[in-house]
């Protein structure tokens, strides 16, 4: 498989709400930012509703819009896990990325799998997260 650079992913928590279920629970939270890419640039509206488990690893599970440059609406799902790095209690994380929309202008995001690699500063509102997406490319004929 290749890796092919997507885009920049710059995002910020604008609400998040932490529920505890004893040992584990649950993250509900709206994200605001930005995809900056030379195929792909635009705004995003994410909702993330990310399960905590009790050994603190985050499961984000994101979905939302991406409204590019150019007025096209995307649909966005994606799914990961997130890690503590123990040096300044940032969450590391990778996920996968899928896209689906109606413009044919992006027609070829509805094929595509990306995976975005990044960190989060803070788990909180204001908390900012920044990472690269990459389109995985099938090497295998």
């Amino acid at each position: 498989m290749d890796l092919m650079p997507l885009g920049e992913i710059d995002l910020t928590y604008t609400t998040l709400t932490s529920l505890d279920y004893g040992s584990d629970g649950q993250l509900y939270g709206r994200l605001d930012g930005t995809l900056v890419g030379d195929r792909l640039t635009g705004e995003l509206h994410l909702t993330n509703l990310a399960g905590r488990r009790a050994d603190n690893v985050n499961l984000p599970t994101l979905r939302g819009l991406l409204t590019t440059q150019d007025q096209a609406t995307v649909w966005i799902e994606s799914d990961g896990i997130a890690t503590l790095r123990p040096s300044d209690e940032a969450r590391v994380f990778v996920t996968t990325f899928r896209f689906r929309t109606g413009d044919d202008r992006y027609a070829w995001l509805n094929i595509m799998f990306g995976v975005l690699e990044g960190v989060l500063d803070s788990v909180g509102p204001g908390g900012r997260a920044r990472g690269r997406l990459f389109e995985c490319r099938a090497t295998i004929s």
